[in-house]
């Protein structure tokens, strides 16, 4: 009988040894009465305006890569997609830069393309030939807010709700 409560009295001091209590990560990382960062907005106007059709340009900091048909899109991350004629693969010709600021990703059904522009999904058509941008939706708040690099949102640092979070900077003391 004594070797049993040994045996649950190690079982449990091994299980309550797997128990998370707040105090296991040490003091809070983010001093709340001295916030290092501020928020950078923009207006929604000002914001829908950021999305433009640029001249090619060279990649520098390249993120995922895209072929539909005779067309690369490489993400360049954070700002937009570099476009390709991959008409003969072993030398593609840099055509544009579609600017999208805050995306990495890109969909693209029949000849319409989704991305993500910060907080927003957009649908839009790259016309080649007219070497045009068409803007054809916007969905509007489709994705969280951007987080600041202390781990707070928005609300924290009193960003009114019609301005939009387009990144963060330290403050200067």
């Amino acid at each position: 009988m004594k070797k049993m409560y040994f045996l649950l009295f190690g079982v449990a001091m091994l299980l309550q040894s797997c128990w998370y209590t707040v105090d296991d990560d040490g003091p809070q990382v983010v001093d709340p009465y001295h916030i290092a960062y501020e928020p950078i907005t923009q207006t929604r106007a000002d914001f829908e305006e950021t999305i433009k059709l640029m001249p090619s340009r060279p990649v520098q900091n390249a993120g995922k890569i895209y072929i539909k048909d005779a067309m690369m899109y490489i993400n360049e991350k954070q700002e937009g997609f570099h476009v390709f004629d991959n008409t003969n693969p072993e030398d593609p010709q840099s055509l544009a830069f579609i600017s999208i600021p805050g995306s990495t990703d890109l969909a693209i059904r029949g000849t319409v393309m989704y991305s993500h522009h910060l907080i927003d999904l957009v649908a839009f058509r790259y016309e080649r030939g007219a070497d045009e941008l068409q803007l054809l939706h916007r969905e509007q708040q489709a994705f969280p807010a951007l987080i600041s690099p202390e781990g707070l949102s928005p609300e924290n640092y009193g960003v009114e709700e019609e301005l939009i979070v387009v990144g963060y900077k330290l403050k200067e003391d």
